[in-house]
């Protein structure tokens, strides 16, 4: 039940620094009370906003008395019953006046006057004559007047000016005003319009008016970058995490746009107790090798290259050895003469901060591939590498001893029982310093035979060399790192550590579960056994190419490649960028991909949705000129949801390319 109050007045008072209020109440017996507010510069909107002017029982009128002149002030009447009082809120039961000031304009003119009238004009001294009570007529209102005259100095201040007048400022800037919202929210569209105004075409503006003419919740999505591509590949940006010494991994955070398509980072531990990041990603001329710092103080710190120059610089691997940095990468020049173009192992060596220039590892005219190095504890460095020859591609090793290096014959990885042991990709070398017997870990891919009918899956297999002399052929069995579950799937990219009790654990990705994930195991190293695998980085987006180091206390700084997309806040807006995701290839195995279709947070690319005969709905939303706007109403109706969208879908034109379209997803 409402009540609506009848005949409400406000009225400033001639002799100033009051306003009389008066009403009439036409239900006192189901409203005997009345309590009413003020406020400066909007309405009060409860019976607890604002300062209180009266309350009571039985009344229709009340004077306001002390307030400042040439202000207005803003009341609101709530009629209420019971006790507690249960009060009855309408919007109607409102008023204003402005206060005016007294400048006693009559006893100027009064004092003006020649002596004589006034001498005559005194009954007795201590009373007004006719003729001075007779100025207060015109003193009164010359007293009002300049009062409201002295209030149009601020006529152009939207926190001064009178509510009635906040439509005249919104005009001049060219702006619709809306009715429905309270005076002090009007002076603040006002004063944020210029401001709006410049971002007229982009999403701080669509998500501003979203939340200026509905109110509610939303979010802004644009489908052009889910509209696939063929020139834009899946790109990997570079994200890390903290593991604490509990095994619990942090959030997720960017640590580069630097992307790649493949390949993975590797990581060295400095002197100084920071984490440097070595990696290939696209420039303009070609592929380079970057690098940036990471510490536990300070994050990450900026990139910078080590390898800049035209062609191709990719799989970089390091070693930290005697105080220098051996960076070692496979590098191919397309623009090769004479002769076919090959791979190459390049290196450069870091004294302190300088970097030596690159230099071609071996004879010139052997095609290398995959380097993978290593530092051992007496200050040798030992590389592996891929190598052709033959006609066949064979794994190859040297160790530098801080003078040469020691082999002039690189060492070739011996057969396994007789076998190819198959070392095809994802090289990755690790030194055990407490294990005399099992101090060089080999890790690397291979197809395995534990897919479909006719077709492959990759598997992780290591090697473990038994002794420290670059010139023994002593290693192990081939290993492979156990899978589970029965259906076929792709394990790549291993990257080894040592754990504080001597195991060895071990982080890949992966593709068990649909999509490509980042998993952990720990290797028993005295009964050679592994633990069951766990999850570190899950969910829809691509996590591959780990890399892992020590982040100080036990933690671990986990580094990989995601095609995760980058939120952004700004204001009243909430977005997530895509752009640096490329095109995602579809994977009917990824269920947690496939899973967000539709929603805000789907990832996926597809192909242009051009509608049907030419029309597109509000479900053709697959396009480059396609913004969409996540709604959610704080009301349930379904009339009322529409006729707020259709005022919305009204009032955001004015604020987008006429380019571009929006759709409106409620929820």
């Amino acid at each position: 039940m409402t009540m609506r109050l009848l005949a409400i007045t406000a009225v400033a008072r001639p002799e100033g620094n009051q306003v009389d209020l008066s009403w009439t109440n036409p239900q006192p017996a189901e409203f005997p009370g009345i309590r009413v507010l003020r406020r400066e510069g909007t309405h009060p909107t409860g019976p607890a906003d604002g300062d209180l002017v009266v309350d009571g029982t039985g009344l229709s009128s009340f004077s306001d008395l002390g307030l400042r002149g040439e202000t207005v002030y803003y009341y609101a009447f709530f009629p209420y019953a019971g006790n507690p009082p249960v009060y009855d809120l309408d919007r109607h039961n409102r008023a204003a006046a402005t206060a005016t000031s007294p400048y006693d304009f009559a006893g100027q003119m009064y004092a003006m006057l020649p002596s004589i009238y006034r001498r005559y004009d005194s009954v007795r001294g201590d009373e007004d004559g006719q003729l001075r009570r007779f100025l207060d007529l015109p003193g009164g209102e010359l007293d009002r007047l300049y009062s409201l005259t002295r209030m149009l100095l601020g006529a152009s201040s939207v926190d001064r000016v009178d509510g009635a007048l906040l439509p005249l400022l919104a005009q001049w800037i060219g702006w619709r005003t809306n009715h429905g919202l309270e005076l002090d929210q009007q002076r603040n569209e006002i004063r944020f319009a210029p401001r709006i105004y410049q971002t007229i075409g982009g999403l701080d503006a669509v998500g501003a008016t979203v939340a200026r003419v509905t109110g509610w919740p939303s979010v802004t999505k644009e489908y052009v970058h889910n509209v696939a591509r063929t020139n834009a590949p899946e790109r990997l940006n570079l994200w890390s995490a903290v593991r604490d010494s509990a095994g619990v991994l942090g959030e997720p955070a960017l640590a580069s746009l630097n992307f790649a398509y493949d390949g993975r980072p590797v990581t060295v531990g400095e002197a100084d107790g920071a984490v440097l990041l070595i990696y290939h990603t696209h420039r303009a001329h070609g592929w380079d090798i970057w690098a940036k710092r990471w510490t536990a103080a300070g994050g990450w710190e900026p990139s910078a290259p080590l390898v800049d120059r035209p062609g191709i610089d990719k799989h970089p691997s390091a070693a930290l050895a005697g105080g220098k940095l051996w960076l070692f990468w496979q590098s191919y020049d397309p623009a090769e003469r004479p002769g076919p173009p090959r791979w190459r192992i390049s290196f450069a060596v870091r004294t302190g901060t300088t970097w030596s220039a690159p230099q071609v590892f071996g004879d010139d005219a052997t095609e290398r591939r995959m380097p993978a190095a290593v530092a051992d504890a007496t200050g040798g460095v030992w590389l592996f590498w891929r190598e052709l020859a033959g006609g066949a591609w064979q794994l190859r090793w040297n160790r530098h001893d801080g003078t040469k290096w020691q082999l002039t014959t690189p060492a070739t990885m011996p057969l396994d029982g007789g076998n190819d042991p198959r070392i095809e990709d994802d090289l990755q070398v690790m030194f055990h310093p407490g294990a005399a017997a099992q101090p060089i870990w080999l890790f690397w891919t291979r197809q395995g035979a534990d897919g479909p009918p006719g077709q492959t899956r990759r598997d992780i297999a290591y090697r473990i060399k038994t002794d420290l002399n670059p010139a023994a052929t002593a290693w192990s069995v081939v290993r492979t790192v156990p899978k589970t579950g029965g259906e076929p799937y792709h394990d790549r990219y291993p990257y080894p550590q040592v754990t504080g009790t001597g195991d060895v654990e071990l982080v890949w990705s992966t593709t068990r579960g649909g999509g490509a994930t980042v998993v952990r195991n720990v290797l028993a190293r005295t009964p050679m056994t592994w633990g069951p695998a766990q999850t570190l980085v899950g969910g829809p987006f691509a996590g591959r190419a780990p890399a892992v180091a020590s982040a100080g206390g036990g933690a671990t700084l986990l580094i990989y490649r995601s095609n995760r997309s980058l939120p952004h806040d700004s204001g009243a807006l909430h977005t997530l960028d895509n752009r640096y995701a490329g095109t995602t290839t579809a994977d009917t195995d990824g269920a947690a991909k496939l899973a967000l279709r539709g929603t805000f947070t789907d990832f996926q690319t597809y192909v242009y949705d051009a509608g049907s005969a030419g029309v597109r709905t509000n479900d053709d939303r697959i396009a480059r000129d396609t913004v969409g706007l996540f709604l959610t109403p704080d009301v349930a109706d379904p009339d009322e949801i529409r006729a707020a969208v259709a005022r919305l879908a009204e009032a955001i034109r004015e604020f987008m390319p006429v380019t571009t379209r929006a759709v409106f997803i409620t929820s």
